[in-house]
């Protein structure tokens, strides 16, 4: 650490030979954040780059000397050229003067040249061409090297600090909003430039009014000589243990129309999309505050099979029309064991869990949007996303409670088996018409929501109670739920400008949810079925709000300022059994405000504050009893109210072009009055009895601040990460409250090599803590460290050998468990192309090299903490061949 922060100040207070110059138009106005490209006299081979800062001064670093060319551009200006001769001493190019020119935006296309990146008002440019991407890679390749851009481990991706929500394609989106299709399929051959911005509403578009719905974008813009013809990649390999992976994508493109298709089938728990609606029905995997540490591997082992089709059709000038269709069909095998500590009034009892799964996943996504404007003043939206789906579980198992000297108390065994059919339809419109007043618009937004839910399970298991007194029950049960869900939803709203930045807007909304949900419960004794009638319930449940609001905007070209209020009632029906009724009504004033403050061209302020009114769910209302497992049941409570909660959100970031330095800063916060949360109720045979309630409040905050920075002398960049949360939450145990505070703080450091031609490489160190405290008793506070370091390195041997290695050492240690886990992880691969045009690549590449890999999570709950641990992939050796495709029409 000494030796890093000893770099670190030399990079700082080191004098550098450099070569410096001031650039300006012809009215002598320095131009700031102008591109500056240091290239050799006799290739024109990118040596370095900049950009001016604030007053239009540059500076450059060359570790060469010889012959060079200066390239300075600025967009709306003549590019400018100029030769000298650097011998290693600081030189001064003096005032380079640009001229404007007179070719339109759309024709000023110059071939050959490398601007590595230009930023425009609040757009960033990158040239692909000029960061070095190598036959073979993918979009997710290129991304890593941009300065500001972030690829996490699991795809995801962060621009200048904030998540990406968003990647399109020539300015048309791709798949949806599933960020990891594009940037894991498409080739970085076929890439011209990367964008990133911050993309606007529709409704904002269209207007030119700010809502304050703004999503952080990466646009690939395609090279002119790829936009026309097909490109794509099919790949097959096979090694140990029987793994496989398969993967295709094949993508035709004309100026009017885009069709893409993607396939991919494998067993090495490997998907090149979002995992989200298989979560969600598997029962939302890391949700409850669940830590997964098993670093990037997902629990189980898992078989997809999955395709998709993505396509974009211009049906004359005023027309397009955007759809997707994506199946999916994933099966996992998961084996695990659970220990949990669980807190009650007068101290903690344990439980030990252990299970094995097979479960099956079948889902089709459907994702069509049809765009029209009728006139200059009128546009039409229509779009609709659904899902069909299919699923399955079977699940043995075994559940221990003990107390705490422990002795077991009661003991539960069995079967449990699931099968379920699902679908989901939501259609929505949006009509949107602009006045002859400039900023007078008016905005209609309707959509609905079909959803269908039959499910069938059988319930087989064994159930002793060990002490007071001793018994042994047997539960055989058939159970059939049907969830069926409609709802409608329609908003007017009307813009008015009452002087040139400023505008008021007047808004009116009803919604209208509907819900049936009908379970029943079948008794199995000498193989006859016999309904439960105290099981079995039918709930209907009807919930109408309705808004009222004005919103005063204020827009600049600095400062966009939005300041709302809004009037919520609600009213909310509900039918038990055709018999009880049940009946609340709730109010609610919902002010919101959204602030956004631009400095300069790569600064920025941004502050939120909304309220929302969130109404309780149909599983939380209806008062069905799961007892799918005897000893810990759960029961809705109808007696519910909705939470109210107040979020806060603000960032700052402050990119210096001219060092290629980060600043980020954000706070993120959430205080919820009416907080739902679970209360437990324990007997003496530690059978706990889980039902939500309302309680007093609960809160949420965190917290990160992030610096990166090169070091020009030693060609490398740093970044240091900081992170800071705090929550606190009450949940009733015997009727008893139980307050929990967890405080959290964390580290993360990185340094990565700035010139990847040859070398690409990183290496990084982590650091989490955190501690929980109880109100009932302080003996009960715990903590969770974890701490570890990465290596990630590819070695470029030529232009067709490549090395690739990635070492990911992990340890936690946490105070209700025994031992410390250490977990390295190490995987390497090596490739090369086998003919001269480089369309066939062999690679061969390992997985898990040291054979430690361990699927590990932990819980830390209000009234629990939990530890658990399940299989996932061991070592694997793979080797396969690829085929890069091309066939492009000729400009």
């Amino acid at each position: 650490m000494k030796k890093l922060l000893l770099l670190l100040l030399i990079s700082f207070t080191a004098k550098s030979q450099h070569i410096s110059g001031l650039v300006v138009d012809t009215t002598d106005t320095a131009l700031s954040f102008a591109s500056v490209v240091l290239l050799t006299q006799e290739d024109s081979t990118l040596v370095a780059f900049t950009s001016t800062n604030e007053e239009g001064i540059f500076k450059l670093e060359s570790k060469f000397q010889g012959d060079f060319i200066i390239q300075t551009s600025y967009l709306g200006y003549k590019n400018h050229y100029q030769s000298f001769q650097y011998q290693g001493s600081q030189i001064d190019l003096g005032r380079i003067e640009l001229k404007t020119t007179n070719i339109i935006l759309e024709d000023l296309v110059v071939k050959g040249e490398l601007s590595p990146m230009i930023i425009d008002g609040d757009t960033v440019n990158y040239a692909a061409d000029a960061f070095g991407s190598k036959p073979g890679d993918v979009v997710e390749d290129l991304l890593k090297k941009l300065p500001g851009v972030e690829v996490q481990r699991d795809g995801s991706i962060k621009a200048f600090g904030e998540d990406v929500g968003k990647v399109l394609v020539d300015g048309k989106e791709f798949f949806g909003n599933d960020t990891r299709i594009a940037t894991k399929n498409l080739d970085a051959d076929a890439v011209e430039e990367v964008q990133v911005f911050d993309k606007k509403s529709d409704i904002a578009e269209f207007t030119g009014l700010e809502d304050g719905n703004d999503t952080r974008t990466l646009n690939l813009k395609l090279k002119e000589g790829k936009k026309a013809g097909y490109f794509g990649t099919a790949e097959f390999a096979g090694g140990s243990n029987s793994r496989f992976k398969g993967k295709a994508n094949l993508n035709r493109f004309s100026p009017n129309n885009r069709l893409s298709f993607i396939g991919l089938a494998n067993n090495i728990n490997e998907q090149n999309f979002s995992m989200d609606d298989y979560f969600r029905f598997m029962g939302g995997v890391g949700s409850g505050g669940q830590m997964t540490m098993d670093r990037g591997q997902n629990p189980g082992v898992q078989k997809t099979y999955a395709a998709g089709l993505n396509s974009w059709n211009s049906l004359g000038k005023k027309t397009t029309i955007e759809s997707s269709l994506f199946y999916n069909n994933m099966s996992n095998k998961l084996s695990g064991s659970t220990f949990r500590e669980n807190f009650i009034d007068n101290g903690s009892y344990n439980t030990n869990t252990k299970s094995d799964q097979e479960s099956s996943s079948l889902q089709t996504n459907l994702n069509l949007k049809l765009r029209s404007t009728l006139t200059p003043f009128q546009q039409l939206i229509f779009r609709i996303v659904g899902a069909f789906g299919e699923n399955g579980l079977n699940n043995s198992f075994l559940n221990q409670s003990s107390d705490a000297t422990d002795e077991f108390i009661n003991r539960s065994q069995g079967i449990n088996t699931y099968q379920a059919n699902n679908y989901s339809l939501n259609p929505s419109l949006t009509y949107l018409h602009k006045f002859g007043t400039k900023g007078r618009s008016l905005i209609f937004e309707t959509n609905a929501g079909f959803s269908d839910n039959d499910s069938f399970g059988k319930i087989d298991s064994e159930n002793e109670i060990l002490q007071n007194p001793i018994s042994i029950s047997q539960l055989v049960q058939d159970q059939k739920a049907n969830f069926r869900g409609n709802s409608f939803d329609a908003k007017l709203s009307f813009m008015e400008p009452i002087s040139k930045n400023v505008a008021v807007g007047f808004s009116g909304r009803i919604t209208d949810e509907n819900n049936i949900n009908q379970s029943d419960y079948y008794d199995i004794i000498n193989d006859i079925l016999l309904r439960n009638s105290d099981l079995s319930n039918g709930f209907r449940r009807d919930y109408i709000s309705r808004y009222g609001g004005i919103n005063y905007s204020l827009n600049t070209d600095k400062l966009n300022f939005t300041l709302g209020l809004n009037y919520e009632n609600s009213v909310q029906k509900g039918l038990l059994n055709s018999e009880e009724n049940i009946k609340n009504t709730y109010e609610a004033v919902l002010p919101s405000a959204v602030l956004r403050f631009d400095l300069g061209n790569s600064e920025n302020l941004s502050l939120r504050y909304m309220t929302d009114m969130r109404e309780p769910s149909v599983q939380q209302l209806q008062p069905t009893i799961d007892n799918s497992n005897p000893f810990s049941i759960y029961t809705g409570n109808p007696n519910l109210r909705p939470e109210y909660q107040h979020g806060f959100y603000g960032s700052y970031m402050n990119y210096d072009a001219f060092n290629f330095r980060l600043l980020y800063l954000s706070f993120r916060g959430s205080y919820v009055q009416n907080s739902i949360n679970n209360a437990i109720s324990i007997n003496e045979q530690l059978v706990r009895t889980i039902m939500p309630v309302n309680t007093a409040n609960a809160s949420r905050f965190s917290s990160k601040a992030e610096f990166s920075s090169p070091i020009k002398s030693l060609d490398i960049k740093y970044k240091i990460a900081l992170r800071a949360n705090h929550s606190y939450g009450q949940s009733p145990v015997n009727d008893v409250m139980n307050r929990t505070k967890v405080w959290g703080k964390g580290l993360t450091l990185s340094l990565e090599n700035r010139k990847k031609n040859i070398l690409d490489a990183q290496i990084g160190y982590q650091f989490y803590h955190s501690d929980s405290h109880y109100s009932r008793d302080v003996n009960m506070n715990q903590f969770y460290k974890e701490q570890g370091f990465f290596i990630n390195t590819s070695l470029y041997l030529g232009e067709r050998f490549t090395l690739k290695s990635d070492f990911d050492y992990q340890s936690f240690d946490q105070s209700f468990s025994d031992g410390i886990y250490k977990i390295p992880l190490w995987t390497a691969s090596a490739s090369t192309f086998l003919d001269k045009n480089k369309k066939f690549r062999l690679r061969a590449s390992i997985f898990d090299i040291l054979d430690k890999n361990k699927g590990i999570s932990r819980t830390n709950s209000l009234n629990y903490n939990e530890v658990s641990q399940t299989n996932v992939l061991g070592r694997y050796f793979l080797i396969g061949l690829s085929y890069h495709i091309k066939g492009f029409k000729k400009e």
